[in-house]
């Protein structure tokens, strides 16, 4: 039982909470901001602070329940042993009829209930002791009947500060408390009413106190939760903005792809990952050709427009897993995973076949040549890092630029290693000088 209530408490505080942090049509900020008593709040945003409110403080409605629980059991051995001829009483009394009250309102409080019958059970827990003590004190005869009443009125005074309820409900708790305590005081065996009715006076004032101390701590549960809601959208909108940023700070501004920086992180990622299989992997460096002509002829604005095309063919061209940044000026990395030679030779092929499309405007000398770039591959080979990977294809580039431009070349393995890698290149009709 204790188990499934707290199960059932976390999950409605979660749900609450998320409800205030999602729902900003019906849960606008100003709610959150303003100050504002719980009375005057919407009634929608009261259920989500009741679902909340229960969630975090149902367990000191049931801790104090329970403790009343077993303490009534152990005052039936008080009952019998200041006065024996309350045994019968005390059995039926405490035994029977308050436990039995105390056990249905333990599991009462184990679920969320509307807000009267949450409050209600003040008014019950009031009525069942005073009238309870009341009744053993008056059989059990005048040295008893103060004491039991008193004894009654401090319980009661407990209660309020455990029972998370709307302050009406304590108001009422209290009213029946104090009613029952002094209507027994002018009936019951009390030697001197007066003295009496002044001493309930007295712990009628203690317990007025302890009702403006539960209200204070109400309003400071209200104050608490809109604090809460505001702190948790605070960090919300701060984590998206940190998102945001992370993703500004990763990709190229001009052509929205992978940065340096970022290309260099996620390749050392791929890299430590044991489940990562190096041969499977390709890098490629492409660079655009005759990019300082194009630059110089058609202006500045038509090379970056060219930049963001290239970039964006480039793109379309690779797969879910293969990574593609802009390494500097006009120049790209592309890092191909879960590949052979023969597929990564066709993927720099089909990218290098693509940006023939892309068409310059025209200049004032006369069309320009279509658009094309050179590519040096190098995979994976022994024991090499990013870096001289990078270099290798870095090399291949220079060969292909070397051997006509507009072409494909496939790196050699490093110096020292066994492994054949066929070298594999291809000319395009349009020769660009």
């Amino acid at each position: 039982m204790q188990a499934n209530h707290r199960t059932l408490s976390q999950r409605a505080y979660k749900d609450a909470l998320k409800t205030a942090m999602s729902d900003r049509d019906m849960f606008p900020d100003r709610l959150f901001t303003q100050d504002s008593r719980l009375l005057d709040a919407p009634p929608a945003l009261r259920a989500l602070y009741d679902s909340y409110s229960w969630a975090a403080h149902s367990v000191k409605a049931r801790a104090w329940l329970q403790a009343a629980f077993i303490f009534n059991f152990l005052l039936m051995s008080f009952d019998y042993f200041v006065s024996p001829s309350l045994l019968v009483p005390t059995l039926i009394i405490r035994g029977l009829i308050i436990s039995s009250i105390m056990f249905g309102l333990y599991v009462l409080w184990g679920r969320q209930r509307a807000g009267w019958i949450q409050g209600a059970t003040l008014v019950v827990v009031s009525m069942t002791m005073m009238i309870g003590s009341g009744t053993l004190g008056a059989l059990g005869g005048l040295p008893l009947f103060e004491r039991y009443l008193t004894g009654a009125l401090f319980t009661m005074a407990t209660a309020i500060l455990f029972f998370p309820i709307e302050f009406r409900w304590t108001l009422a708790g209290v009213v029946t408390a104090l009613s029952l305590h002094a209507l027994m005081l002018l009936m019951g065996p009390v030697s001197d009413p007066w003295l009496a009715l002044g001493t309930s006076g007295f712990y009628s004032g203690v317990i007025i106190v302890f009702a403006s101390t539960r209200n204070a701590a109400l309003r400071s549960q209200w104050k608490s939760f809109k604090s809460k809601i505001r702190e948790l959208r605070d960090q919300e909108a701060l984590a998206i903005l940190n998102d945001e940023l992370r993703l500004i700070a990763s990709l190229d501004p001009l052509t929205g792809i992978q940065n340096r920086r970022s290309a260099q992180e996620n390749i050392a990622r791929i890299w430590n990952d044991p489940g990562c299989a190096k041969p499977a992997i390709a890098f490629l460096m492409l660079d655009i050709d005759n990019f300082k002509q194009l630059n110089d002829s058609l202006g500045h604005a038509a090379g970056d427009e060219c930049i963001k095309a290239v970039a964006s063919k480039i793109s379309l061209n690779l797969g879910d897993g293969d990574i593609v940044s802009r390494h500097g000026g006009e120049e790209f990395l592309v890092v191909l995973t879960g590949t052979n030679a023969g597929d990564a030779f066709a993927a720099a092929e089909r990218i290098r076949n693509s940006v023939v499309s892309v068409q310059p405007e025209n200049s004032a000398d006369g069309p320009a040549c279509p658009v094309t770039i050179s590519i040096g591959l190098a995979r994976w080979q022994g024991e090499e890092t990013p870096q001289m990977l990078i270099n290798r294809a870095d090399e291949a580039l220079y060969e292909a630029k070397r051997r006509g431009k507009n072409q494909t070349v496939v790196a050699p393995p490093p110096p020292g290693d066994s492994a054949h890698t066929e070298d594999v290149s291809s000319q395009d009709a349009c020769d660009v000088a």
